[in-house]
């Protein structure tokens, strides 16, 4: 194929990756898309990972916050800002989901700063006839935010706001889901804590070091 990147599609169709920026990081006490990761934004970073494989990217941010992230990219993100603020990643996820132009759409949040192509394609896959596929991984726990959604899941969402839920949990239940079991756990990491970022942040350094990214 003379090096050209393979996009991830989803029955033989195009898709949307949306990427959760927004929220206050109260863990992080710091916003988690601005962190510095080899010289980039931890933005910056995920969104040149899956940037060349979907056919849209959009990034879902605050209201107000879209200045302060980097505009530019050659993954050419659209900003989308919360039509109503402080609605946890549930409402990030209706404002993409609204806004996208294909109908399934990988959900990423931000804060997994090494994307599992192959595990996106898995998921892509077992999409067929479900509104969610969510994976679950060895401790049994889903992972909402590394997870594709169709546009159908939309009116769902808006009544769970609507009722003051504020989890993504009850929304599995309300919808056609697919569960993808995968067993080592280290294949989605998060960085929810500055403990996180930095144990990240070394292990980045030791890989360097030895001359080999390796699985972090």
């Amino acid at each position: 194929m003379g090096g050209m990147t393979r996009k991830i599609r989803c029955g033989g169709r195009p898709m949307t990756a949306i990427v959760l920026a927004g929220g206050r990081s109260r863990r992080m006490k710091a916003d988690k898309a601005a962190l510095k990761v080899g010289g980039k934004t931890l933005l910056e970073h995920v969104l040149g990972q899956i940037g060349p494989y979907f056919d849209e990217v959009i990034v879902s941010v605050s209201p107000g916050q879209t200045q302060s992230l980097p505009a530019g990219s050659s993954s050419a993100p659209r900003f989308v800002e919360d039509e109503t603020p402080d609605l946890g990643p549930l409402g990030g996820i209706l404002s993409g989901l609204k806004s996208a132009a294909n109908d399934a759409c990988m959900v990423i949040a931000c804060d997994i700063p090494e994307v599992d192509l192959s595990l996106l394609r898995t998921l892509a896959s077992a999409t067929c006839g479900s509104e969610i596929t969510v994976p679950v991984g060895p401790s049994g726990l889903y992972e909402p935010l590394f997870a594709i959604y169709r546009r159908s899941v939309v009116p769902r969402i808006a009544e769970l706001l609507g009722s003051g839920e504020r989890s993504i949990l009850p929304l599995f239940g309300r919808c056609r889901t697919v569960i993808v079991q995968f067993e080592d756990a280290g294949r989605i990491r998060n960085l929810n804590t500055r403990a996180d970022y930095e144990a990240y942040l070394s292990t980045m350094a030791r890989l360097a070091k030895d001359g080999s990214r390796g699985k972090i």
